[in-house]
């Protein structure tokens, strides 16, 4: 039983919306994307959400070739990560290295890897999970992100040898000179080639590199979160814990996210042996613990959690934890 759903993170979508709110005045409110989604840099958004909004930031800004516009803020040092630098390293090949393994925790369901063809490298990007305008734009904010990581070694002049973009071209003249060189587009998958001899192109003197990786526990568990597609369980969890932000978890809200029928999501819950209140719960008063770990008051807790007032929230608490949440807090603040 399948959800084939993928995930990515508040922090690796941000910088759209940064640069979009900067260049064109438009941002996450206009598309009704609550305030408390965006405060959340780890938070998982289900990626045929991120495609709607793709689409409809083009529609708002009348600019179907908005990405390039944004090419300044499509940038790994634009993600806010605490304790991760993926530009940290001495050449090229380590930062690659780094970034293809380290975006799984990231976005779900995508490849990034690299593939050689003689002296040509090419640093490729696959994401099945986006489609028509959408899957467009997609391959332009990667390919626009991975050049600005290969300029960050080689000068903001570099020009990779052919650019591949997935979808539907748009904007061919604006994107050409962007990436300075050939670009084909209705490619198999998103491309940047490039010399062999760039792998090993070393940082400048005068920037920093081989950074420790520092950072508390707590946001350490949170990149271990990333569901992959084909784990249906996890998948289900994340995108029940998605929906809080637009209110207490509802099955209807939760199959339209899914794309399938209100009685199609009872049956997979079934089939999984789970219940939709039982799960939605135990998800909701896990996330209260994690906001707790993280400092947030009761009231502001229930706030977040969507609830009405803090008594509906300490109830319901209550019924699955067999304390109020004052009575937890206060044996973590006792353990501590």
């Amino acid at each position: 039983m399948k959800f084939n759903t993928s995930f990515i993170r508040v922090c690796y979508l941000k910088p759209v919306f940064d640069g979009m709110q900067q260049i064109f005045g438009i941002g996450y409110r206009d598309l009704n994307i609550p305030q408390t989604l965006m405060q959340e840099p780890m938070a998982l958004i289900p990626f045929t959400q991120v495609g709607h909004w793709l689409t409809e930031l083009a529609e708002l800004s009348q600019d179907p070739c908005y990405m390039v516009k944004l090419s300044e803020y499509l940038h790994f040092n634009r993600l806010e990560i605490t304790g991760i630098d993926p530009l940290a390293t001495p050449d090229v090949a380590m930062s690659i290295r780094r970034i293809n393994y380290g975006v799984v925790s990231l976005h779900s369901g995508a490849s990034y890897y690299v593939s050689q063809s003689a002296k040509i490298m090419k640093w490729c990007y696959k994401n099945p999970y986006v489609f028509k305008q959408q899957k467009s734009l997609d391959s332009l904010r990667v390919a626009i992100t991975l050049l600005n990581a290969q300029r960050h070694f080689l000068g903001k002049d570099y020009r990779p040898i052919r650019v591949q973009l997935s979808g539907s071209a748009i904007g061919h003249e604006q994107v050409s000179e962007l990436f300075g060189s050939p670009v084909v587009w209705n490619a198999a998958q998103t491309e940047i080639w490039f010399d062999i001899d760039e792998m090993v192109h070393s940082i400048s003197p005068d920037q920093e590199f081989n950074a420790p990786v520092t950072m508390p526990r707590s946001l350490f568990e949170k990149y271990l979160n990333m569901p992959q597609p084909h784990d249906a369980p996890k998948v289900l969890f994340e995108m029940i814990n998605y929906s809080r932000f637009y209110g207490l978890p509802k099955v209807k809200a939760v199959a339209k996210l899914f794309n399938i029928s209100e009685q199609q999501l009872q049956r997979r819950l079934q089939y999984l042996g789970l219940s939709f209140s039982t799960i939605s719960n135990y998800i909701i008063s896990n996330q209260a613990i994690k906001y707790m770990l993280d400092g947030k008051e009761i009231d502001e807790i229930a706030s977040l959690l969507g609830y009405a007032n803090q008594q509906s929230f300490s109830r319901a608490f209550k019924r699955l934890r067999r304390c109020t949440p004052q009575q937890y807090l206060d044996r973590l603040n006792l353990k501590k």
